[in-house]
């Protein structure tokens, strides 16, 4: 076979396989986009369930900001108490919980090392207790002065499970790097523009690890036994599986900081992203099967676990355009305006748009770090999960 002969072949397999690869995260970007574009107050039913809400805090050397993340909490509401698993901590974690007015469970056991496993300890003790639904907050995260009530309001109301809106915090003081900004604005599009536009279309609104919500009666129909690098959206796709859709909180805010640049965030970012990989690869026919039992909310939920990251998604659009093979291209053109659109709704609900719109000049920048980080992806995809710690930038007070 000659050169122009392979040329031939490899060139209609490769739009093919561009096609497959990017049409789950653009379904996703479009179902977002129009649902945003939809968007109205969700009409809910009277109050009715009796809640009994604690607030669980898994926690992993995290001496320098779990006081802070205490004291939101409890401005929030002083009454709901504070669960703090601090699991296999080297530091002060402990001490600086119990001194901010935390209850502390010590987890010591270095077989059980992943998130999910302290998750599991603090849902119990509290239970124990009388506790009846649980709001997981992050150790290193400030909530809004609402979160508390507004989340015990939609459990209350019916909701098996709830997210409320998840943000990255910027430095509140000196100035902010382009680059920094850039990822605040990729996170919001991730856990904001496209959980509430599933909200409005009637599915569900996604979990992401941190401002979530469970109802006792939630976990012991879904027991949470999601150990994954991406516990949250391991445990939200067999939620898909039994039909139940997570509740979207839209005026209840958590925000945690950026991590450090460099090492710390690149090894996130791999987490994160090879996290997802490994679920899409354990949860696929899981998911299919629910989907053929009649759980079509799930094709959603299978869309989102084998959305490649959008930087990968526009990469690929850029070698679409290459190629000599003219729907594909038109099929490019069609995904850069998707993109376009959901970046621009992406910065017009955040707190300062032109900035994060001016952000976009070094967005070269960052599709090449993220190129460049793609093994450590494919490395975190097979790894079990281990609880690492990510140095983040402390904020100020």
């Amino acid at each position: 076979m000659g050169y122009s002969s392979m040329l031939h072949v490899a060139i209609p397999m490769l739009a093919i396989a561009i096609t497959v690869l990017i049409a789950p995260l653009f379904l996703d970007l479009t179902l977002a986009l129009v649902g945003n574009l939809v968007r109205r107050p969700a009409a809910h039913g009277a109050t009715g369930n009796s809640i009994r809400l604690a607030v669980i805090v898994p926690a992993h050397d995290e001496e320098q900001m779990i006081a802070r993340m205490i004291a939101s909490l409890l401005a929030a509401d002083h009454a709901t108490p504070v669960f703090v698993v601090a699991h296999n901590c080297s530091d002060c974690t402990a001490a600086e919980a119990a001194k901010a007015g935390a209850r502390v469970l010590e987890l010591a056991n270095t077989s059980l090392r992943g998130k999910g496993a302290a998750l599991r300890h603090g849902f119990q003790a509290a239970a124990a207790e009388g506790v009846n639904a649980f709001l997981i907050v992050d150790a290193d995260s400030v909530v809004s002065a609402n979160a508390i009530a507004a989340t015990r309001a939609a459990l209350e109301q019916g909701a098996p499970a709830t997210q409320c809106r998840y943000e990255l915090e910027l430095p509140s003081t000196g100035p902010v790097r382009p680059m920094a900004r850039l990822r605040v604005l990729a996170f919001r599009g991730m856990n904001v523009l496209r959980a509430r536009g599933r909200a409005a279309l009637g599915f569900s609104c996604g979990l992401f690890g941190n401002g979530f919500a469970l109802t006792a009666e939630t976990l012991a129909r879904v027991p949470f036994t999601a150990d994954s690098i991406a516990e949250d959206l391991e445990y939200h796709t067999k939620l898909a599986c039994e039909g139940m859709r997570v509740r979207w909180v839209e005026e209840a805010s958590v925000y945690a900081p950026l991590s450090h640049p460099g090492k710390a965030r690149a090894h996130q970012e791999a987490r994160w992203s090879g996290g997802r990989f490994s679920v899409a690869r354990l949860t696929t026919f899981r998911l299919l099967a629910a989907i053929l039992r009649g759980r079509f909310r799930a094709c959603e939920t299978l869309a989102e676990v084998w959305s490649i990251p959008l930087s990968l998604g526009i990469l690929s659009l850029i070698v679409a355009a290459t190629l000599p093979v003219y729907w594909l291209r038109e099929y490019a053109a069609v995904c850069a305006v998707i993109t376009l659109l959901y970046v621009i709704e992406a910065a017009l609900i955040g707190n300062d748009p032109v900035r994060d719109l001016n952000a976009l000049a070094v967005a070269p920048l960052y599709l090449a770090w993220k190129a460049a980080i793609t093994p450590l992806v494919l490395i975190q995809s097979r790894r079990h999960a281990a609880w690492v710690r990510t140095k983040r930038e402390v904020p100020k007070p």
